[in-house]
């Protein structure tokens, strides 16, 4: 019985909607034209979708900035010391270049990365 009563506001409710856009041909074309426009805001190459997408590149682009940024002052800083600092260069000439003071012997531990 609630079922039926269902059905029954159901199709009142169409019927209605119905006859109002059949006698109200403008109003229909109103709500075409507006959902058609909020389509073109939304996925439109202009639309909300697109500045989303932009907006969050930019947030990547700025954070890809900023790494760079303290990698340029790190290197900055690594640069002074090498100008200022015998100990830096001789580190970085141990380290990198692998060199040695004369009477010096290398000796080289591999490490067995299997275990």
């Amino acid at each position: 019985m609630f079922e039926e009563d269902k059905d029954e506001i159901r199709e009142s409710i169409l019927k209605k909607t119905i006859r109002f856009f059949k006698y109200n041909k403008l109003a229909l074309i109103f709500i075409i034209v507006i959902f058609f426009q909020s389509g073109i805001a939304l996925f439109g190459s202009k639309g909300l979708m697109t500045r989303l997408k932009l907006e969050s590149e930019k947030k990547q682009y700025e954070k890809m900035l900023n790494d760079e940024l303290k990698k340029t002052d790190s290197l900055k800083l690594e640069i002074k010391e090498l100008n200022t600092s015998d100990r830096k260069i001789e580190k970085v000439a141990r380290e990198k270049y692998g060199m040695t003071k004369d009477g010096e012997k290398i000796i080289k531990i591999k490490v067995d990365s299997t275990k």
